[in-house]
């Protein structure tokens, strides 16, 4: 049986808005309206390493590269996207160029291999970058956000609209050192080793003792905390202090 032409398109339609997210399209619209174009800054200081097959483009993160679980090889192994190239410190200014949600036709577009197609792509530049003359930075948000608030409260633990420059500099030198090379020192408040290291992926809070333990993917990396302050830590097996 043949199938009328304008169900087959009706069809098209659906599968191109759906594809791998659940944002419905007046979300994604009003969210490009939105977002696209602003200049924000970030929260965390995070890596630039390469996006992995795509040389054009960069991945931004803020956790260590061996980390990063996006891609898979067919054993269920992750891809390393390949080693740092810089990090860029809190406060540092990037344009919203684009946002790229995982739309059947958007991932039919990602053709690179050993990409993340099913992942919405948050697009950055210089501010000054008007020409596009460099590579653009791409953060890779979830893809399992449902509504429109939701995805802006998951930027904005990457991204915010107000400059935290002022706050970060009012660190101590030494702190602010550590934080821009993605590593931490005994002392630190829970938010600097935020800073540092990134979001952690689960936090344990004992509350007689008033003590908190932070892990990140794959527990290659930990903190305890005592009293508020870092206490000890583990980063890739080498424990500190």
């Amino acid at each position: 049986m043949r199938i009328p032409r304008a169900a087959a398109a009706l069809a098209l339609g659906l599968a191109a808005c759906s594809g791998n997210t659940l944002l419905p399209e007046p979300a994604r619209d009003q969210l490009e309206q939105q977002l696209a174009g602003h200049v924000r800054y970030l929260r965390v200081a995070c890596f630039v390493t390469p996006f992995f097959h795509d040389g054009g483009k960069l991945l931004l993160t803020d956790q260590s590269p061996d980390e990063v679980d996006l891609v898979e090889k067919p054993n269920g192994e992750p891809v390393d996207p390949g080693a740092p190239i810089k990090v860029l410190p809190p406060g540092t200014p990037l344009r919203i160029q684009e946002i790229s949600f995982p739309t059947a036709f958007v991932m039919a577009e990602r053709t690179v291999a050993f990409t993340p197609r099913e992942d919405p792509w948050v697009l950055l530049r210089r501010p000054d970058d008007f020409h596009r003359d460099d590579k653009p930075y791409v953060l890779v948000l979830p893809p399992d956000v449902k509504t429109a608030e939701g995805f802006r409260e998951r930027l904005g633990e990457y991204l915010s609209p107000d400059d935290p420059t002022a706050d970060f500099h009012a660190l101590s030198a030494e702190i602010r050192a550590a934080v821009t090379q993605k590593t931490v020192l005994p002392g630190m408040t829970p938010h600097e080793v935020e800073m540092a290291w990134g979001y952690p992926e689960q936090i344990h809070i004992d509350g007689p003792t008033r003590s908190e333990t932070w892990t990140w993917p794959f527990q290659k990396q930990r903190a305890w905390f005592a009293g508020g302050t870092l206490a000890k830590w583990d980063d890739h097996g080498h424990p500190g202090p």
